[in-house]
């Protein structure tokens, strides 16, 4: 593994996590959207890949922007949510060896109170992404990212929440490269989110 390409994708990640952080809430509240949530999600995934497994480990900054609310008896504010997430991301892989992915998704995520203090979540993303991974199956480089997801919460406090979740994910190139035959991934993830 080449530690100049894990580097320049390292800063990359790191140049956008940043610009993604500086978004100003006033400016997507006066867009109709605020800024309504704010976390991190870890976790484990496996996939098969010819000749082998493929195991990332994700490290993802969850953003969301409120898009729609409907009334909820169950929740503390009497409101479940639909938001516009974005999820910069940098996944460092451990096995067929030490690799690295990042990129960026953007999606919906419903959040539906059970009760006041519990909710479950559906999440569905979409996003470039960059793979340093040599595969028989799956071009290194430039591929897209689709994934889907769900997940329950346990408010902590007020305005924070603890999360365990499972998403499936997709990797390929739209066939821009060869080979282009996917590489599909399940994860197990845990996450931590303030909600404004």
């Amino acid at each position: 593994m080449n530690c100049k390409k894990i580097a320049k994708g390292t800063l990359t990640a790191i140049i956008m996590l940043a610009f993604l952080v500086t978004v100003d809430n006033a400016v997507a509240g006066d867009a109709g959207f605020p800024l309504t949530e704010s976390g991190i999600v870890l976790g484990y995934g496996t996939g098969n890949l010819e000749g082998g497994h493929y195991e990332p480990l994700l490290l993802i900054l969850h953003i969301g922007f409120c898009f729609k609310e409907f009334s909820s008896e169950q929740s503390r504010d009497h409101k479940n949510i639909v938001t516009f997430c974005i999820e910069p991301q940098i996944n460092p892989v451990v096995n067929p060896e030490s690799d690295v992915e990042f990129g960026i998704s953007a999606g919906l995520k419903y959040m539906h109170y059970l009760t006041n203090t519990v909710s479950a979540h559906l999440m569905a993303s979409f996003g470039p992404h960059w793979i340093t991974v040599n595969t028989e199956s799956q071009a290194k480089g430039f591929v897209f990212s689709s994934t889907i997801g769900a997940g329950i919460s346990v408010f902590v406090t007020d305005n924070s929440a603890v999360s365990l979740g499972f998403r499936a994910r997709h990797l390929s190139n739209a066939n821009l490269s060869k080979p282009n035959g996917g590489i599909e991934t399940c994860f197990g993830t845990v996450g931590y989110s303030i909600f404004f």
